[in-house]
C-alpha cells in the first residue's frame, strides 16, 4: 500500500495521534530562525560620522584609540548604506556583562557615510587570558543591502601579539592580514572591509 493510500485509510483521530507522537520524539526547543537583514529605519537607530563608544563623564582606564575605514563591495565600489555593530571588552579585557567600567559598555552601532566610510573612538580592548586565549580585538557584525544574513568578523591590531589567538590561528596565515588594523599614528588605526574580491575580509560563521 502506498503512503498516500495509508494516509487516506487513517481516521482524523489516528492522524492527530501519530503527529503528536512524532512531535514528542523531536527536541522541545529549536534554534530561533535567522531573520533577514533590514530594512533599517535610520531615525533613532544609528549614527553617521564619528561615533564614540566611550560614554559618560567618568573616563575608564585604557588607551584611547580611533578606528577609521571604508567598506567596499565586490566591484571595489564603496557601500554607503551599511550598518556596522561593534562589541568589545574594555581596556582590562572585561566585557560589560562582567565587570566593565560603567562609562564604557563596549557597544556601538553606526552607518557608513556616502563614501562608504566610518570612524569611531573607543578604548583599545585588553587581552583576554582566560582559555581560549584571545588577543585584543573588536567583534564586528555587518549588515547591508542584498544580504540575507549578517556577517561576523573581528578587528585585531598589528602592534599586538596575535599569534596565540585561538580564533585567528584557524585562519590561513595568508588571509590573516584582512583582520588586522594598521597603525596610522598616535592612537589611530585603519581597517577596511572588503565584501568580495582578492582582498575579501575573512568572515566567520556564528550562531
Amino acid at each position: 500500500m502506498s503512503q498516500d493510500s495509508l494516509a487516506n485509510a487513517l481516521t482524523p483521530q489516528e492522524i492527530m495521534r501519530a503527529e503528536t507522537e512524532e512531535a514528542q520524539r523531536r527536541p522541545q526547543y529549536l534554534p530561533t530562525g535567522t531573520q533577514t537583514v533590514g530594512p533599517f529605519f535610520h531615525y533613532g537607530l544609528v549614527d553617521r560620522g564619528d561615533v564614540a563608544l566611550i560614554r559618560g563623564e567618568a573616563l575608564p582606564p585604557g588607551e584611547r584609540i580611533r578606528v577609521e575605514g571604508s567598506v567596499y563591495d565586490g566591484a571595489g565600489q564603496p557601500v554607503n548604506d551599511a550598518l556596522i555593530e561593534i562589541w568589545q571588552a574594555d581596556g582590562k579585557g572585561r566585557f560589560h556583562t562582567e565587570r566593565a567600567e560603567e562609562a564604557f559598555d563596549g557597544f556601538g552601532r553606526f552607518a557608513t557615510d556616502e563614501q562608504g566610510g566610518f570612524a569611531f573612538d573607543t578604548l583599545k580592548p585588553g587581552r583576554i587570558d582566560e582559555p581560549p586565549s584571545q588577543a585584543p580585538h573588536l567583534n564586528v557584525h555587518f549588515f547591508s543591502r542584498g544580504m540575507l544574513h549578517t556577517l561576523f568578523t573581528r578587528i585585531y591590531f598589528e602592534d599586538e601579539t596575535n599569534d596565540d589567538d585561538a580564533l585567528l590561528q584557524q585562519v590561513p596565515e595568508a588571509r590573516r592580514q584582512t583582520l588586522v588594523a594598521t597603525r596610522q599614528g598616535d592612537g589611530a588605526y585603519r581597517f577596511d572591509i572588503y565584501l568580495q574580491g582578492g582582498n575579501e575580509t575573512v568572515f566567520f560563521e556564528h550562531t
